[in-house]
């Protein structure tokens, strides 16, 4: 049975699909059945002959109302490409401000897949193994010349440092961030996966970039998706070892930047604050992908909440083949959960803070009024996601 062309449906385990939608780049892992009855729905979506066929698979018909307007809800029914859609297929930039989730509201985005593709004969070179290695002797030298500087602690006092200054060093961790996610990109088209969407967004209401590498669930290798994933923390180390080595450089030739060791260690720090597992980073998809769990922040939400009596709405039992399938699983998915939920509202909590701190310096007190605003929007955010662990996933 055809498929509509903006859908693709693979196979990644027995009985297990993963379904893309190739413009919104929305992914969703479902079983057998339901792949077969969205197979079925967007087979009689075009001229394919099948209008008048009737479906006989194993889904009730209360099954089948629910999962179509899911489907609906995804945009895998729709026929017609969107703004959206022909934006990623032209390649153009897009600017978009609506979003169903306050956490990463995704701004500006870019299909960069064609250029990938024309830049691969140096992405191959700049991953080729001797460059890896290349890397990591830089990596170590900085680390060395660190370790041997017995007047560091002195010279990272920031005390002293100016408006002009933080807002040197902000360009280069905002410039190090594009880095960063293009070295996600780089390594998916390396392994043979697209990256359809790339741009800027909200991350808890700070300014970050993102790289949708999603593609990276059809990959059968393990250390593939791992490497896609680890690739843009180790660029940089990459770039914290390249402005520390300029930094020892610079003083060999009696020249004083010590913005470059402070843009390292500050560099270096949001490396491993991208390692948190606990809130969507890099370190929450290695472990998502290393534990072989797909959604899984949300799924460990659910089993929270279960385990406090919270139940679904009546009813709402549609098929899904997201549900927990060993014990090992639900033990996993229970300690993430409550780690997430004591976690999650701290990082909300710096989010704010992180923006009052910014408008005050601005517009003064006026800027509780803002922030203010912003903490009720949060709570509206927490009343749908109250809402959504009601619903089936």
């Amino acid at each position: 049975m055809a498929l509509a062309s903006h859908i693709e449906i693979h196979e990644i385990e027995n009985n297990c699909f993963l379904v893309q939608h190739k413009f919104n780049n929305k992914h969703v892992k479902m079983g057998r059945r339901e792949a077969e009855f969205l197979q079925f729905l967007t087979a009689a979506m075009g001229d394919q002959g099948d209008e008048g066929r009737a479906y006989g698979g194993e889904l009730s018909g209360e099954e089948q109302r629910y999962l179509t307007d899911k489907f609906k809800e995804w945009g895998f029914l729709s026929s017609d490409p969107g703004a959206e859609e022909q934006a990623a297929r032209s390649g153009g930039w897009r600017f978009n401000w609506k979003s169903g989730d306050l956490t990463t509201i995704k701004f500006l985005t870019v299909n960069p897949d064609r250029w990938l593709n024309r830049m691969l004969p140096l992405i191959r070179m700049l991953l080729h193994p001797a460059s890896l290695a290349g890397y990591a002797l830089l990596i170590l030298a900085a680390v060395g010349l660190l370790v041997r500087d017995a007047d560091l602690p002195a010279v990272v006092q920031t005390s002293g440092l100016g408006l002009w200054s933080y807002a040197a060093i902000y360009g280069m961790l905002l410039l190090t961030t594009a880095v960063h996610e293009l070295a996600h990109g780089m390594v998916c088209k390396y392994y043979g996966g697209r990256v359809q969407q790339m741009g800027a967004m909200l991350f808890y209401f700070n300014l970050a970039m993102f790289c949708d590498v999603s593609d990276t669930y059809r990959f059968k290798r393990k250390r593939h998706k791992l490497a896609v994933l680890f690739a843009g923390i180790f660029s940089q180390w990459v770039m914290s070892a390249i402005g520390m080595l300029t930094y020892y450089a610079l003083q060999g030739f009696g020249i004083d930047a010590p913005l470059l060791i402070y843009y390292g260690i500050a560099n270096l720090g949001l490396s491993f604050v991208n390692m948190l597992p606990l809130v969507k980073l890099d370190g929450y998809w290695m472990l998502s992908h290393g534990l072989g769990i797909a959604n899984m922040r949300t799924k460990a939400f659910r089993a929270f909440f279960q385990l406090l009596g919270f139940r679904g709405k009546p009813g709402a039992n549609a098929p899904h083949a997201a549900g927990p399938a060993s014990r090992r699983e639900r033990g996993i998915l229970l300690a993430y959960g409550i780690a997430a939920i004591l976690f999650t509202p701290c990082f909300w909590v710096w989010g704010l803070y992180n923006v009052q701190l910014r408008l005050y310096d601005w517009i003064g007190a006026a800027s509780l009024l803002i922030t203010a605003g912003i903490a009720a929007l949060l709570l509206y955010h927490l009343k749908k996601f109250m809402s959504t662990m009601r619903q089936p996933a």
